[in-house]
C-alpha cells in the first residue's frame, strides 16, 4: 500500500480550507515569511521546489501562481507531514484508521511534526481514540497566547474526524487529487471562517479603522480593510478580508499589547502614559507616544522584539513622519 493510501483523501480540502491560499509572500502572526497555503522556508519540501524553480531564496513580493500552491498543497502533505506520522504509527505497531491519520497529519501541518510527541498522539497510538481525541480538542488552540476562534474550530472539527469520521460539511470528497486541477477542484472557494471574519473586525476596531458598525455592513469592513492594507505594501489592497491581512492584523494588534506592556515594565511613566490614554492613532493603529516611547524601550530592554516587528515598527515611523510633516 502506497503512503497515498493510508489517509483519507479529504485532509487535502479540509487543510488547505483552514490554511488560506494567499498567493504572495506576507508575514504570519509570529512574523515568518508565508505563501500559499502556509508555505514557510522551514519546510523542506516547499523550500528544495522554490530553490529549483526560483534559484534562490524566498523573498517580500515573491508570488506563486493557483496552480503551484495546489500542486504544493498536495506535495507537501504527501511528502513531508503524512510521512512521519505513518512512520510513528507503523514504529508502535498500531492500529488507526485512514481519518484518524489524517487529523493527525492535519495536526501535523498546523503545528509541526513535533505535535506528534504530544499526549493526544501517544493515546492514539495506544489505542485510546476516545481519549485521544478529547485531547486534540483542546490542543494547540492559541496563537502567541492568545485563544483564536478558527484554531478552535480547526481542532473541534479534527477531533470529530479523529474520532467518529464526521467531517465539516463544506468538506468534499475529491473525486482525483492527481494533478493541480483536481486539488483546485475538491477546496470551496475559499473565505475566512465567521469566527476569523469577526476577530478580524473586532481588531480593526480596535485599531481604530471600523467604527462599531455591524459585521454585516460590508462596505464599511471592505472601506477599513482596504485603508488597512493600503499601509501596509505587502498586502494586496482588494478590500478582502482574507488570510494574510488577518495575520498582519494580529501582528499589529501583537506589537501594539508589547509596546504598552515593555513600555509600562521598563520605560517609566512616559510610556505607560501613553500606552493608557494616548487616543489619536496613526494608520497602523499604534500611537505616537508608543512608537517613540514603547519602541525605545523595546530597543533598550529587548532588542530582539524591536527586530522582530521591524517591519511594522517602520511603516507606522513612515506615518507619523509624514502626518506630522
Amino acid at each position: 500500500m502506497t503512503i497515498a493510501n493510508r489517509y483519507d483523501p479529504r485532509l487535502v480540502p479540509f487543510t488547505g480550507g483552514h490554511e488560506g491560499k494567499v498567493l504572495r509572500w506576507y508575514r504570519d502572526p509570529t512574523g515568518t515569511p508565508t505563501i500559499g497555503f502556509g508555505f514557510t522556508w522551514g519546510s523542506k519540501i516547499f523550500r528544495e521546489w522554490f530553490l529549483k524553480t526560483r534559484g534562490r531564496k524566498m523573498q517580500a513580493g515573491d508570488t506563486i501562481t493557483d496552480a503551484e500552491a495546489f500542486m504544493l498543497l498536495k506535495l507537501v502533505i504527501e511528502q513531508e507531514y503524512l510521512p512521519p506520522v505513518i512512520d510513528r504509527i507503523d514504529a508502535a505497531k498500531a492500529t488507526v484508521t485512514k481519518h484518524a491519520v489524517a487529523a493527525a497529519t492535519d495536526m501535523a501541518y498546523n503545528c509541526g511534526a513535533g505535535a506528534l510527541g504530544w499526549s493526544w498522539f501517544k493515546q492514539l497510538l495506544a489505542g485510546d481514540v476516545a481519549d485521544s481525541a478529547a485531547r486534540y480538542r483542546v490542543t494547540a488552540q492559541t496563537s502567541k497566547g492568545r485563544k483564536l476562534p478558527g484554531l478552535v474550530r480547526r481542532r473541534k472539527e479534527g477531533a470529530l474526524i479523529l474520532y467518529r469520521n464526521i467531517w465539516p460539511d463544506w468538506v468534499k470528497t475529491p473525486t482525483s487529487l492527481a494533478t493541480a486541477d483536481d486539488v483546485k477542484a475538491a477546496l470551496p472557494d475559499w473565505r475566512l471562517l465567521a469566527e476569523d471574519y469577526d476577530q478580524g473586525v473586532a481588531w480593526l476596531e480596535q485599531l481604530g479603522y471600523f467604527q462599531g458598525l455591524a459585521t454585516t455592513d460590508t462596505k464599511a469592513v471592505k472601506a477599513a480593510v482596504l485603508a488597512f492594507q493600503q499601509e501596509h505594501p505587502q498586502l494586496a489592497n482588494d478590500g478582502v478580508l482574507g488570510r494574510a491581512t488577518l495575520d498582519q492584523l494580529q501582528r499589529v494588534i501583537d506589537l501594539k499589547k508589547k509596546a504598552a506592556t515593555t513600555g509600562a515594565a521598563g520605560g517609566g511613566s512616559a510610556a505607560t502614559g501613553g500606552a493608557e490614554t494616548a487616543t489619536q492613532t496613526d494608520i497602523t493603529g499604534i500611537s505616537d507616544l508608543l512608537i517613540w516611547g514603547g519602541v525605545a524601550v523595546l530597543v533598550i530592554g529587548g532588542a530582539w522584539l524591536a527586530w522582530r516587528y521591524r517591519d511594522e515598527l517602520s511603516i507606522a515611523a513612515r506615518s507619523l513622519f509624514k502626518r506630522k510633516g
